[in-house]
């Protein structure tokens, strides 16, 4: 209620309070009644907020967004240069045009008597504009001419279409042992790491949370996060994610909660038989990962960085090689959108759903654009050292686990060893 409406209530309260007085009698009760409603009545108007009217339904800067808006002015231009299109949007024009084919459906808006809706080509480019810059909903108002609340509508909107439209084609669990040991084979022949399955680990992305939130985000970085635990294969695409875990949680413990944990224990059931390699060792396929997670039949991770002996730093440096995958999967996600290189000033959910989207086209793109991984670039070794944290008690478990690990060691050593790994020592 803007003050003129408030004024003019008023008033008319004020006028039905005079008229019942006038004709009150004092034996009246009803209309003594009346003007006790009617105070009432005045002192409730008194206490409402007054609405600020608005100036104008829209902007005069923003009627002008169909000539002079990114998406018509600046888009259609680019689309006849590809260079500088992939460099605004951060894919090639085809495989733009193939996501928006795929999702226009969902996130189509009917035309009404007063406006035109926003077209779905439209809302898709300010949307990958605003993942591949990590630019506020403010600047990217100023680009697109767009207002603020609009983009912090459509742009989940958006993710949530790609992400539901692509995650099953392009972010596919294995789920036979062919499609395993094709994982494994690739390991085999770009990182020389037989069995390998995959390459876990953990990043966190950062965001500004709430203050009732607390502490409950705050990470031993120093900033307020959310894990997301990926499991990558040979070619740097993510086969497995959870998002979501505050960034208090050890990698070890979101592992724990997630379902790959069940997974991986039941890896008998899920996981290819274990099979000879090198002079008749029988070894079960693997998951590589640092040292903050734990060791398992199906986990393996390096011995202790400090170690004096010479053939598990061979080992170390074999099972790093073929770890860096995720941490190069996490670094080309990282420069290809770079919203996740600043703290994110979005609720926890949309942060989940922003990482989630984004994942899945890493992994579309990479199957599109055969520039999008430069495999050139992921040839060297990486031994950088890590926290220990210790293998606590023994178990038959975790003697079992010791025992694959011996296994590899040995292989790596003798049969499977290569010409340059002792001048990495």
């Amino acid at each position: 209620m803007d003050n003129l409406e408030k004024e003019e209530l008023i008033e008319e309260i004020l006028d039905l309070t005079e008229f019942a007085v006038d004709h009150l009698d004092m034996d009246d009760r009803e209309n003594l009644e009346i003007i006790l409603t009617l105070l009432d009545f005045y002192e409730e108007a008194e206490n409402m907020p007054n609405k600020r009217r608005r100036r104008e339904w829209v902007k005069p800067w923003r009627n002008e967004r169909e000539n002079m808006g990114s998406f018509p002015f600046l888009m259609k231009e680019l689309g006849n240069d590809e260079l500088s299109f992939y460099q605004y949007i951060r894919m090639d024009c085809e495989t733009f045009n193939y996501i928006l084919q795929t999702i226009e459906g969902s996130i189509r808006k009917q035309d009404t008597l007063l406006r035109k809706s926003i077209s779905p080509a439209e809302k898709l480019a300010a949307t990958l504009r605003y993942l591949a810059t990590g630019e506020s909903y403010r600047s990217t108002n100023f680009q697109t001419r767009l207002s603020e609340s609009f983009l912090s509508a459509a742009v989940p909107e958006v993710c949530e279409a790609i992400w539901s439209c692509f995650k099953d084609k392009y972010l596919k669990f294995p789920d036979t042992v062919s499609e395993w040991k094709n994982i494994a084979d690739k390991f085999t022949m770009k990182w020389q790491f037989p069995h390998c399955i995959g390459a876990l680990d953990g990043k966190h992305i950062s965001f500004q949370a709430l203050k009732k939130d607390g502490s409950f985000f705050y990470n031993y970085k120093g900033t307020h996060s959310i894990v997301l635990l990926a499991l990558v294969d040979a070619d740097c695409r993510f086969i497995y994610i959870n998002v979501g875990c505050n960034g208090r949680t050890h990698d070890a413990g979101v592992l724990m909660h997630s379902d790959l944990k069940q997974i991986i224990d039941n890896g008998d059931k899920y996981f290819p038989t274990d099979e000879v390699i090198g002079n008749g060792r029988k070894l079960p396929y693997v998951i590589v990962g640092d040292d903050a997670f734990p060791l398992h039949k199906h986990i393996m991770k390096p011995y202790p960085y400090h170690t004096k002996i010479k053939e598990r730093k061979i080992f170390n440096i074999r099972l790093s090689r073929a770890r860096h995958v995720v941490e190069h999967a996490f670094g080309i996600l990282s420069n290809r959108f770079l919203i996740f290189q600043r703290k994110m000033n979005l609720s926890v959910e949309k942060v989940h759903l922003i990482t989630k989207t984004c994942c899945v086209l890493h992994n579309l793109l990479s199957k599109r654009d055969v520039n999008y991984i430069n495999q050139s670039s992921y040839t060297a070794i990486d031994d950088s050292s890590s926290t220990n944290i210790s293998d606590g008690k023994e178990c038959p478990v975790r003697r079992s686990a010791q025992l694959v690990r011996q296994g590899f060691e040995e292989y790596f050593n003798q049969e499977g060893q290569l010409h340059w790994q002792d001048l990495k020592l």
